[in-house]
């Protein structure tokens, strides 16, 4: 299940494209991988969120160049993120 908080100052679609950046770091989504359909994600989602929003997170994703839609069969992880700056 995906836990997003809704009362926090960062946006919901942000949240959602961090949850999922960080399965695709850790391996949870391969490379080459179809993420999960966008009903697939508002039922992980337990409904909190709308598939506008998760459509904003996976614009979010595919601006980064880290998924790609493919017209008929999803969308795919082509890249993995770079990890996060060490913080000092």
């Amino acid at each position: 299940m995906i836990e997003l908080d809704r009362d926090a100052m960062t946006p919901m679609y942000v949240q959602l494209a961090n949850v999922l950046r960080d399965r695709i770091r850790h391996g949870q989504i391969p490379v080459g991988r179809r993420l999960p359909s966008q009903s697939e994600l508002e039922a992980e989602t337990g409904g909190v969120v709308s598939r506008r929003t998760i459509k904003t997170a996976l614009e979010v994703l595919a601006n980064e160049g880290l998924v790609q839609g493919v017209q008929g069969k999803g969308v795919f992880v082509i890249a993995l993120p770079a990890d996060p700056p060490a913080s000092e």
